[in-house]
């Protein structure tokens, strides 16, 4: 057996090998012959960072790449913490000498929650300066200070930037130094806190990123964000949050094609959410361009109307529809599985539905694959509120109890993913998770459900442990 592995070209393990994404079976498997060694030894040190503990530094890949410095030629993604940089000055100077040697460095992600972070944060930035950087981040709590902004208003070729801070937004931080030189490549941009900042501001830096396709955005008046994105003419994907303060008028050029749009909406009351749900429609007017709508909020209930909105420009084209804690009735699952027949995600929240309910209701979707309800609602007649008995991933840790009473079986389960016509394999009820397969008979194994070609359908039941999660 060890013979026939030593002949196997790395080519073909190494894409084998990235399905496992931890590091120890990364170097478990690379124990295993010469020719997993040469696939895994790369997988290892493709990204790096320190393991901190309590704000202590436990252990540190700097101290084997300066050792063997011919593996920092695999390394594509570096995460780097304050904490780090200041535990002593020798492992800084480690630190930054290691990076120094990573020179097909690609992404780098830059964290710290302390006041001083222009002193640390500037020898990591130097480096950084010298490599083919294409994608960066920066998640502090307070501003790195100008002398860093100073540098990085020179920095080039970057294709994705995340800025993530409190304090950023400080003149002239809103990348106005900046995006003139991130203009040419700049593909996909995250700015973590805008409010307060004018969104003629926000337009005149836009402007400079004719290439932008991706952007996230917090803090801006929501009435503003058309005005925004007028200036983005090649944007598919936006991530923003409902922030009904502000009154700007409509913008006279048209928005871009959106084709993923993303609502955070977790501080919206009762009496604005009919604003919530005309303004999400005026963000996407071109008919068959949106492919997937997320919605991230409080327990909501999303409304026929909006629906039917929705379906009626994008029913063509909608491919994944997740509102998570928002819930939707049986005759909402209906119209989106019976009129977005291109429809393969769908994840949102029930009230006490029963496993015929369901079943009928996802019918008409013949490419449903994942089926996710995030919460599982149950109105107590005892009770005026509503009990929840499955909770989202988030939520596990607290919850993870009340996740066992969803009353439904892997045989249940099996029989809704084998409707005829049905393509769905994942079915996932709060923590608890349900796969099928078509795997290969084996003696004594399902013979119910063995069909011509020596094959068996299988429902594997998961429940989502918190250490998996965190």
């Amino acid at each position: 057996m060890t013979a026939f592995l030593e002949i196997l070209p790395t080519e073909l393990i190494q894409p084998i090998l990235c399905q496992l994404r931890n590091k120890c079976d990364l170097t478990t498997a690379a124990l295993v012959c010469r020719s997993f060694n040469y696939a895994a030894t790369p997988l290892i040190y493709r990204k790096i960072d320190a393991r901190i503990q309590d704000n202590r530094v436990i252990s540190h890949p700097s101290a084997t790449l300066l050792q063997r410095p011919e593996l920092a030629q695999y390394v594509w993604h570096v995460t780097e913490t304050g904490v780090a940089l200041r535990s002593n000055p020798r492992m800084a100077q480690e630190i930054t000498a290691t990076l120094s040697l990573c020179t097909n460095l690609v992404s780098a992600t830059w964290k710290d929650d302390d006041e001083a972070a222009e002193a640390v944060f500037m020898p990591f930035l130097e480096v950084l300066m010298t490599l083919p950087l294409k994608e960066f981040a920066i998640c502090t709590k307070y501003d790195v200070g100008d002398r860093a902004w100073t540098l990085l208003n020179s920095m080039k070729g970057t294709r994705r930037l995340s800025v993530r801070s409190p304090e950023w937004d400080k003149p002239p931080r809103v990348l106005q130094g900046w995006a003139a030189q991130l203009g040419p490549t700049l593909r996909y941009l995250e700015l973590g806190r805008c409010s307060g900042i004018s969104p003629a501001i926000l337009i005149s830096v836009f402007s400079q990123f004719p290439l932008l396709q991706n952007l996230r955005i917090l803090g801006v008046a929501s009435t503003a964000i058309p005005s925004i994105i007028t200036c983005l003419p090649n944007l598919i994907a936006l991530d923003m949050d409902y922030q009904r303060h502000g009154n700007y008028p409509l913008p006279s050029m048209p928005l871009p094609h959106l084709q993923q749009l993303t609502i955070r909406a977790n501080s919206v009351d009762a009496s604005g959410l009919v604003e919530l749900w005309n303004w999400t429609c005026s963000l996407i007017p071109h008919e068959g361009s949106l492919q997937s709508f997320s919605l991230v909020s409080f327990t909501i209930v999303i409304p026929l109307p909006f629906i039917t909105r929705l379906i009626c420009r994008h029913g063509r084209s909608l491919t994944q529809f997740c509102v998570g804690s928002a819930q939707v009735t049986p005759e909402v699952m209906t119209y989106l599985c019976r009129d977005c027949p291109a429809l393969a995600s769908l994840e949102c929240s029930v009230v006490n539905l029963d496993m015929q309910t369901i079943a009928k209701a996802i019918e008409p979707a013949k490419n449903l694959h994942t089926l996710q309800f995030v919460l599982w609602i149950q109105a107590c007649a005892a009770d005026t509120g509503l009990r929840y008995y499955g909770f989202s991933r988030m939520m596990y840790e607290h919850y993870s109890r009340r996740n066992e009473a969803v009353p439904f079986s892997a045989e249940e389960v099996k029989t809704l993913m084998l409707r005829p016509g049905s393509e769905l394999r994942t079915i996932t009820f709060g923590g608890i998770s349900y796969s099928g397969r078509w795997v290969r008979a084996m003696p004594k194994r399902d013979p119910v459900s063995q069909i011509e070609g020596g094959l068996t359908f299988e429902v594997v039941k998961d429940t989502y442990s918190y250490s998996r999660l965190a």
